[in-house]
């Protein structure tokens, strides 16, 4: 039965062309909200055309229900809204846009073309030596060879603004570093396999460094943040040391002086923070429509909590509120506000006296809320009425650490920072509780959802059976980007690797090592793993509740049982809503 089931979930999935068609479209699930349509079956620039000019069609057609693209190597992830738009639907609207007549006409060159001036070898290009020595070439014939071509964008991803770009002469193609570097600097340009990059942001990398450019490819306080975007071409000009000092000196010259996000000037309304706890950050919704840049929407861990409350504290569900992880914080509240406390329980206390968590109150001038240890889960969520109001940041005050961007100036809170909130306190009053037979538990042993594919076949049979028959435990290495599991490993049939393909939140990775790595709110938007199935957007919660040594079991879930728990949830959460409007709390 076991067997019978993947091959009807597979069939389901996959779509063929008409036999006169030449354009390969396979379509693979990405969770419930999320389907992959594939146009091409390896690393090329037909195969990424077709894949442009698919997002190009849908932008075009402006489907009501889709919510993102994200265009990759050879695929297309389109994010949508399964209680607006079917997945039937969508496919079948991208099969009529891929058998039009003129989808595979000769690909045309379009995008802009960025020349980036990089100053290649010494302490910039530390690898250039290594890169001409395994080529048997010079130094000056690596930078030749490198600075005459012309690269397409292929796609963007793993750090914000990373181009892969096309074109490599195969004559300087050098394997990656054996241990990759612990830092490799903003701006350097590097070498991998038969790639070659720009890392945009400081960050660990594997990539052979031959050079180095003084722009930046992402700078969210300009007009615009990125650079280059996929379907652009760049070309690199040889610099030497002097000019790539005076570029660089000028730019920091010309850079924008207030490209902070800590408010400029002192708060009317605000708390301020006497111990900042563990991991405490500012959130709201998420930062959405950058996807394609490598950026990813961030938000709230646990959107449910996040969202009660702000419905107790009365503000609209996405206001911006905190986020405090395993250990809270302390606040002194410089001005008298209506809060509202939900998630892990850290034994919150007003002024020493406990309260209630899922709960709304007020809190006077000078009081003070204390935080300790999370006796359940381990994320719990602080709103303020009228929301924190540091400054938006490409359309989000969500703090994305890794990007230093949004929140509290791109960082966890610290001790003394005035946190600034709205004074809009409308007519909520007195206090507020969830009633408790709404508030989720946070067991020892959880169940989730898992929605097969993209990549489930991928895997041999009973390394599909090990997963969803296996108990796995949740490890200490877990952040907000994703959590690592322990226990049985899970069979590929040929190996982990895949042509790189885009992610979002509940994806289930399993790389060469055998063990799920579940992507959480922060994930990197592409990854070269195969996926053997995404968690549901309804379960997500359990997860980023989840402590250490919380034992996991996978279940296997159809898209309409999907899409209905999807739909309940939103039910539940609009009978909150009627609920405290009714004043029955």
């Amino acid at each position: 039965m076991h067997l019978i089931r993947v091959m009807e979930l597979k069939i389901d999935f996959m779509t063929k062309n008409p036999e006169n068609s030449a354009v390969p479209l396979r379509f693979l699930r990405m969770g419930e909200q999320g389907l992959l349509a594939e146009v091409g079956w390896g690393i090329d620039r037909t195969a990424n055309a077709r894949v442009h000019r698919l997002a190009s069609a849908l932008k075009r057609q402006a489907v009501a229900g889709i919510l993102e693209l994200v265009p990759c190597y050879r695929s297309l992830l389109i994010l949508f809204d399964p209680l607006f738009l079917s997945r039937k639907i969508l496919q079948d609207t991208v099969t009529r846009l891929v058998n039009n007549n003129d989808f595979e006409e000769t690909p045309r060159e379009g995008g802009k073309v960025v020349c980036l001036p990089v100053c290649y070898g010494g302490d910039f290009g530390p690898d250039l030596e290594f890169v001409a020595c395994h080529n048997g070439l010079s130094p000056e014939e690596v930078i030749a060879l490198h600075s005459r071509e012309v690269y397409p964008v292929l796609m963007l991803g793993f750090l914000r603004g990373f181009p892969y770009l096309g074109g490599l002469p195969n004559i300087i193609a050098t394997p990656r570093l054996q241990t990759p570097r612990k830092k490799v600097v903003s701006g350097s340009v590097g070498i991998a396999g038969s790639q070659t990059g720009v890392y945009p942001l400081e960050s660990p990398g594997g990539w052979r460094i031959i050079g180095r450019t003084p722009l930046r490819l992402f700078d969210p306080f300009r007009a615009e943040p990125f650079l280059v975007s996929a379907g652009d071409r760049i070309r690199f000009d040889p610099i030497d040391r002097a000019v790539y000092e005076r570029m660089e000196s000028n730019r920091e010259e010309a850079a924008v002086p207030a490209s902070s996000s800590i408010p400029a000037e002192r708060p009317t309304a605000f708390f301020t923070v006497i111990k900042p706890g563990l991991l405490t950050t500012v959130q709201d919704r998420g930062r959405f429509g950058f996807r394609a840049f490598g950026l990813s929407p961030g938000g709230p861990m646990d959107s449910m909590a996040a969202r009660v409350a702000n419905l107790l504290a009365g503000n609209a569900p996405d206001a911006a509120l905190l986020e405090m992880t395993l250990l809270g914080g302390s606040f002194r509240f410089e001005r008298g506000a209506y809060v509202a406390v939900c998630g892990a329980d850290m034994g919150c206390r007003l002024n020493g006296v406990p309260v209630r968590t899922w709960s709304a109150f007020s809190v006077l001038p000078g009081g003070e809320l204390t935080f300790g240890h999370a006796g359940s889960g381990c994320r719990a969520y602080l709103a303020v009425r009228g929301g924190i109001t540091v400054p938006p940041v490409l359309g989000s005050r969500s703090t994305s650490l890794r990007a230093g961007i949004g929140g509290y100036n791109g960082r966890a809170l610290r001790t003394a920072d005035l946190v600034p909130f709205g004074e809009d306190y409308g007519d909520v009053s007195g206090n507020r509780l969830l009633p408790s037979h709404l508030v989720p538990e946070y067991p020892e042993e959880i169940r989730l959802r898992v929605l097969p594919g993209p990549q489930d076949d991928f895997f041999e049979p009973e390394g599909i059976q090990t997963f969803f028959s296996s108990v796995y435990t949740v490890t200490p290495r877990n952040d907000r980007m994703g959590y690592c599991l322990d226990g049985p490993p899970i069979r590929h049939r040929n190996g982990a690797d895949i042509v790189s393909d885009a992610l979002c939140a509940g994806a289930v990775q399993v790389p060469g090592d055998g063990l799920p790595l579940i992507m959480t709110a922060d994930h990197q938007t592409t990854g070269g793993y195969a996926k053997i199935g995404a968690v549901i957007g309804p379960d997500l919660f359990r997860l980023v509740q989840a402590r250490q040594g919380t034992r996991v079991w996978f279940v296997r879930c159809s898209d309409s049982e999907a899409v209905k728990a999807l739909r309940l949830q939103e039910e539940l959460l609009e009978g909150i809503l009627s609920v405290l409007a009714e004043g029955k709390s």
